[in-house]
């Protein structure tokens, strides 16, 4: 497993399996969402749950194909999140979907191109998205983060984006 951070609570990475849920519960994470397919290969995603569940590590089930990411995804992962403990850990097959998950959520608070620079520098850049990035962000009101409920909007600019 080759993990890389987003922000100070939200961490990437590729394929885990079993054993990686124990070395993760005891560096402190407290949550794990899978967006990887079980149709995929690796580890199955019930293998990974009930290993959160030994570990006391709340899990997270979102499989999305990469080709057919969409803003809607992006929104299902913000409120995802919204659930989540931190530190959290998303992972896939290589990192990819969770990062473009995360950076649709992200890009209504941070705009597209902050969001396109903060995936660059933790290495894996999304240049492709732009577009796709480009029309979640003209939407300032997501639905897990709406300024009708500020104390989430702050919980997800604090946890998820690292602001605040």
């Amino acid at each position: 497993m080759q993990a890389f951070r987003i922000t100070p609570s939200f961490f990437v990475a590729d394929q885990i399996d079993e054993s990686d849920v124990e070395a993760l519960a005891a560096a402190g994470i407290k949550s794990i969402i899978c967006n990887r397919p079980d149709s995929e290969g690796g580890t199955p995603s019930e293998t990974i749950r009930a290993a959160c569940e030994r570990h006391g590590v709340k899990f997270f089930f979102q499989p999305v194909e990469f080709a057919k990411v969409a803003v809607s995804d992006g929104d299902a992962f913000g409120q995802i999140l919204q659930q989540c403990d931190e530190p959290t850990l998303g992972y896939c097959r290589s990192g990819r979907r969770t990062t473009a998950l995360w950076a649709l959520a992200a890009a209504p608070l941070m705009g597209a191109p902050a969001v396109l620079d903060r995936v660059a520098k933790a290495g894996m850049p999304l240049h492709e998205l732009a577009p796709l990035l480009a029309r979640s962000a003209e939407r300032p009101d997501p639905p897990h983060a709406s300024s009708s409920d500020p104390g989430a909007r702050e919980r997800f600019k604090r946890l998820w984006i690292g602001q605040g």
